[in-house]
């Protein structure tokens, strides 16, 4: 069970790390911009695509760990 929590948090750090890369780039965009956007709506939008990414990244993380236990399991009925 140790090992589903580890892949659970590698996955996350993961998406952290990424998110953030993007979040640097989409700001080095804007303010390359002639008249860019008020820098509290870009947030706004910007967090906003970070939670329905985390949520989805959340969601498949823990089905991908669900099937691969179960396949553990299985594994260990059989090899066993």
């Amino acid at each position: 069970m140790q090992y589903v929590f580890l892949l659970i948090d590698i996955a996350l750090a993961l998406w952290l790390a990424i998110n953030v890369y993007l979040l640097i780039l989409a700001f080095r965009v804007r303010r390359k911009e002639a008249n860019p956007e008020p820098l509290s709506s870009f947030l706004l939008e910007r967090f906003g695509i970070l939670g329905k990414s985390f949520v989805s990244t959340v969601v498949y993380v823990v089905i991908a760990i669900g099937i691969a236990y179960l396949l553990y399991e299985i594994g260990a009925m059989i090899f066993t």
